[in-house]
């Protein structure tokens, strides 16, 4: 995948998209830190940050800003835009006509089904910050 990218399939890449893989929730770049520290990785947080940042540009992972922090997605290769939940950082891809009246929709933030009922499922809990 990160070589189909166009970047180099480090140790420490494959290291943080394994996590990245692990979760349907994005996740912050601190909690991925704390879960390969947690598995007995030794990887700094800059190395982390610099790996979410060359995914990123690759097109790999989408950012997205959920309770002030940045966090992280990894997003499927198809053109697609994103519907995300304000209150639970929930975000769900949308592969259909993305162009409307001109504009090209990136994400649509609402509220997701389980939170706008008050029964937030196991993984609408899934927490997004460290």
């Amino acid at each position: 995948m990160l070589e189909a990218a166009g970047i180099r399939a480090t140790s420490q890449r494959l290291l943080v998209l394994d996590v990245l893989a692990a979760h349907r929730l994005p996740v912050s770049a601190q909690r991925v830190h704390a879960e390969l520290h947690d598995r007995g990785e030794n990887i700094g947080l800059t190395t982390v940050y610099r790996a979410l940042s060359s995914m990123t540009e690759a097109g790999l992972l989408h950012v997205f800003i959920h309770a002030g922090e940045a966090v992280y997605r990894l997003c499927g290769t198809a053109g697609h835009h994103h519907l995300v939940c304000r209150v639970c950082g929930l975000v769900a891809e949308r592969q259909e006509e993305n162009v409307v009246d001109g504009f090209r929709a990136e994400e649509v933030y609402g509220v997701c089904a389980a939170c706008e009922s008050g029964q937030r499922s196991a993984r609408a809990t899934d927490p997004i910050d460290t």
